[in-house]
């Protein structure tokens, strides 16, 4: 049997990822579908929209057959290292075939090069990068130029617009950085990317049956556009029938969480920063600069939101602060990342649900893989590492951060983690 590796955030799960995993069949023949989904956290340095488990339940409801845990460190990273972390784990699964992803573009030889290019880091792009980066432009803009002077002094005819176009595209960024980590970790992984068909990443508008995640996100901003009363009557035609039906049960219960109910936590976190110094530039992905924005806007907080977009620069993006905030908040250190690394990133797979009609699936990966698979919580103690251990613990204490604002914002007893039994579908 063939298998195909898909990396996803479902946040929520809408009919385009449904279409992707169709699609992904369609056009290997593959017979089964392993997610690799971010938890509770996603890369933007945001909590879920929805918790992991009814986005775990959408999944396999349409298509998958065995959905895995990202683990938090990598599903709240920046592109390169939230790629490296998934595509570590698929690769360590040894029965994956073919990675799948939704992209702008399917041009893989055009991502292959781009993808090349990073790689052989060779002095043009590397004096290029740099140049950019020291006139104060992003990570993003500065390779974004550098990978455009190195296409042209190779002399292939593409034109600056494809490419910027391309790197300025969410889901294609993160295809190549998963055809990048491929290649870094001689992977035998087949790479194939799906055109999206639905609404881009960002786009705002409903398409007949395709939104983005993002509108539909951004929809329940609006207190006068949704109520418990019109959610089906809102979404039915962009999300799954089935998914809907949980949209509906469980609104104003568990979901929405947004950046901004973790204000109190995060604002606790830079008080503290204030008074004992939580040594922030020894967080991961924090420099001294970065620390030192970030305390210098310190005392104008109120929420999360408005203190990124007042902290942010064409330096530090959005993204990149808010990630740090909760870096601080889940203490998760440059240290840390040091010794994951170190130990080739993966340490367990945390199984969060599965298709009982593939179940020899989790068999064939007992067998041809070296970690352990964690069912239980509980007993993940006994069959992890010391590194290990730690960052399940983070993790774990993330999901419990998670769990305590949920609760507090809307009054409901939630299942701590302990108690989540894996979702098992027929």
């Amino acid at each position: 049997m063939k298998t195909i590796g898909i990396i996803a955030e479902f946040n929520p799960f809408h009919n385009g990822h449904a279409y992707l995993i169709h699609e992904a069949k369609k056009i290997t023949g593959a017979d089964r579908v392993v997610i690799i989904m971010s938890g509770n956290f996603v890369q933007r340095g945001e909590p879920a929209f929805i918790d992991k488990f009814s986005r775990t339940a959408a999944a396999l409801e349409y298509g998958a057959d065995l959905v895995i845990e990202l683990p938090t460190v990598y599903a709240i990273s920046s592109a390169s290292y939230f790629a490296t972390g998934a595509i570590k784990m698929l690769d360590k699964l040894n029965v994956i075939d073919y990675l799948c992803f939704g992209c702008e573009t399917d041009d893989l030889k055009l991502l292959t090069l781009i993808s090349d290019i990073i790689i052989a880091e060779d002095e043009c792009y590397c004096s290029t990068l740099q140049s950019y980066l020291k006139n104060g432009f992003s990570f993003a803009k500065s390779r974004e130029n550098a990978i455009l002077k190195s296409i042209s002094l190779r002399g292939l005819n593409i034109p600056a617009a494809t490419i910027s176009s391309v790197l300025n595209s969410p889901n294609a960024i993160l295809g190549i950085e998963y055809i990048t980590a491929l290649r870094k970790c001689d992977s035998n992984i087949v790479p194939i990317p799906v055109k999206r068909s639905d609404a881009g990443y960002h786009d705002q508008s409903f398409r007949n049956e395709f939104a983005s995640a993002s509108a539909i996100r951004n929809l329940y901003t609006k207190p006068s556009v949704l109520s418990f009363n019109n959610i089906r009557e809102t979404l039915s035609d962009v999300i799954p029938e089935k998914f809907v039906a949980t949209l509906e049960d469980d609104y104003k219960i568990s979901y929405p969480i947004t950046v901004d109910d973790f204000s109190p936590l995060i604002g606790y976190e830079l008080i503290r920063d204030r008074y004992y110094d939580l040594e922030l530039d020894t967080l991961f992905d924090s420099t001294t600069d970065l620390s030192n924005r970030i305390r210098n806007f310190a005392d104008s907080f109120t929420k999360v939101s408005s203190f990124v977009n007042s902290c942010n620069s064409p330096t530090f993006t959005s993204s990149r602060i808010s990630r740090i905030l909760f870096y601080m908040l889940f203490e998760y250190k440059k240290k840390h990342f040091e010794i994951f690394k170190n130990d080739d990133y993966v340490y367990y797979y945390r199984i969060l649900g599965f298709n009982n009609s593939h179940a020899e699936l989790l068999t064939e990966i007992k067998n041809k893989s070296s970690f352990p698979l964690i069912s239980k919580v509980a007993k993940a103690d006994e069959i992890l590492s010391i590194n290990g251990k730690t960052m399940f613990s983070i993790n774990l204490y993330a999901d419990e951060l998670y769990r305590i604002v949920a609760e507090t914002k809307y009054g409901y007893n939630l299942l701590v983690e302990e108690q989540h039994e894996i979702i098992i579908v027929e």
